[in-house]
C-alpha cells in the first residue's frame, strides 16, 4: 500500500476537520472528564491552529485507484517558556515571580490521529517522525509529548528515541450541577477596549497571529455577521446555530484578505440543490478558493478583474452534489463563477 505523508497547509483544514473530530471522540471517551463544545466548529479550529506561525501539521495520504486520500495527521506547536523581550517590566515581574524553573524552548504535541483501518506502525512513525524532526529545526530544547496509558507502541517507540517517562496523569471528575453558583477561577484583569458590535451576532475580526483587532482601511475594527437569506432571516444550521461566514487567508502571509474596496473577502456557502446549506458532519461546508503556483509560492487565484476565484462542486445531471465515500461535497479544481 502507498502511504506518504506532507506539511499541511490550511487548504487542508476542510479534511482534516472530521478526523481530529474522530481524534477528539476517542479523547473523550479515554477520559470522561474531557467534553467536546456541543456543536464545536472544528474546521475552524483546524484552519485557526494551521494559521498559527509555531503550529504545524503532517498529513498521512493514501494513493488507492490513482486517488489520494488523507487519512490521518498530527498537529504540532512551539513555543518558548521565557518572556518574550518586549514584555513591559511590571510583568516582567510577575513572570518571574511565578516561574521557579528555568524557561525551555518547547515542542508540543496537541493530537495525533489515524482512520483504524490505516493504523499500521509504519504510518503512525511517519507521522511522528515528521514531527519530532520539525522540532529539531525549531531548535527546540524539550519535546513534551502526553501518551495514553494504552498506546504501548507510541511509548516503545519514543522510549527507542531516546524519549523518558516524566509523569503519570492522574485525573478524578466531579459532576457540577448546572444550579451552582461557583467562585470565580479567573484572575482579575483590567478591563478590555473592546469596539461595540454595530449588530447582535457580530463578532469583531481578530489577527490570527497576534489576536489584536482587525481595522479596515479607514481605520475602523472589522466585524463578521451571521449569514442571512434574501429575506433577511438568519441562515441556521440543522442544529438551529447561525451560521458564521469563513473569511479567506493569504497562504503567504496568514493575514486576512481584503478585496480592491477594502471589504473582507469570505468563502461562499455551499448550498444543495434546493438551495438549502450543505453540512458535513454537523457542519456548514463552503467552497475552498482555487490556488495555484507561482515562483515557488502557493498563491490564491484570481480573475483578469482581481476577483478571488473558489472551487466549485461536483453536481450529477439532478443537480446533486457529488459525494465521497465519506459523504464529503467533491469539489473541482476549476474556478466557480
Amino acid at each position: 500500500m502507498n502511504y506518504t505523508h506532507r506539511l499541511a497547509t490550511p487548504a487542508d483544514s476542510q479534511t482534516i476537520a472530521p478526523l481530529w473530530k474522530e481524534f477528539a471522540i476517542e479523547r473523550q471517551n479515554i477520559d470522561p472528564s474531557m467534553k467536546i463544545k456541543p456543536n464545536f466548529d472544528f474546521e475552524k479550529y483546524v484552519t485557526h491552529q494551521l494559521s498559527k506561525p509555531l503550529s504545524f501539521g503532517y498529513v498521512l495520504e493514501y494513493e488507492t485507484n490513482n486517488q489520494i486520500q488523507i487519512v490521518g495527521c498530527i498537529l504540532v506547536y512551539c513555543y518558548d517558556e521565557a518572556p518574550p523581550p518586549d514584555l513591559p517590566a511590571e510583568f516582567l515581574a510577575e513572570h518571574e515571580l511565578e516561574n521557579p524553573f528555568l524557561p525551555r524552548r518547547v515542542g508540543s504535541v496537541l493530537g495525533l490521529y489515524v482512520q483504524p483501518e490505516h493504523r499500521l506502525q509504519e504510518n503512525i512513525l511517519l507521522l511522528v517522525t515528521a514531527a519530532i524532526k520539525k522540532a529539531e529545526l525549531m531548535q527546540v530544547s524539550d519535546i513534551d509529548v502526553l501518551i495514553a496509558a494504552d498506546q504501548k507502541g507510541i511509548q516503545a517507540f519514543l522510549k527507542r528515541s531516546d524519549f523518558t517517562p516524566a509523569a503519570v496523569q492522574f485525573t478524578k471528575h466531579y459532576d457540577i450541577s448546572n444550579n451552582t453558583e461557583l467562585p470565580s477561577l479567573h484572575p482579575p484583569h483590567p478591563d478590555l477596549d473592546l469596539p461595540k458590535p454595530p449588530l447582535p451576532g457580530a463578532m469583531a475580526l481578530r489577527d490570527i497571529k497576534t489576536n489584536e483587532l482587525v481595522y479596515n482601511k479607514e481605520e475602523k475594527p472589522v466585524f463578521i455577521y451571521p449569514l442571512t437569506d434574501s429575506n433577511g432571516e438568519l441562515i441556521k444550521t440543522s442544529n438551529d446555530m447561525p451560521v458564521y461566514p469563513n473569511p479567506l487567508q493569504d497562504p503567504q502571509t496568514q493575514d486576512w484578505v481584503f478585496d480592491t474596496n477594502g471589504d473582507l473577502v469570505v468563502s461562499p456557502i455551499l448550498q444543495d440543490e434546493k438551495g438549502q446549506v450543505f453540512e458535513y458532519q454537523g457542519l456548514p461546508q463552503f467552497h475552498p478558493p482555487c490556488y495555484k503556483m507561482l515562483g515557488g509560492k502557493l498563491i490564491l487565484e484570481r480573475d483578469d478583474s482581481g476577483n478571488y476565484l473558489f472551487r466549485d462542486v461536483e453536481r450529477d445531471s439532478q443537480g446533486k452534489i457529488v459525494l465521497s465515500p465519506e459523504g464529503q461535497p467533491i469539489f473541482k479544481q476549476n474556478s466557480i463563477n
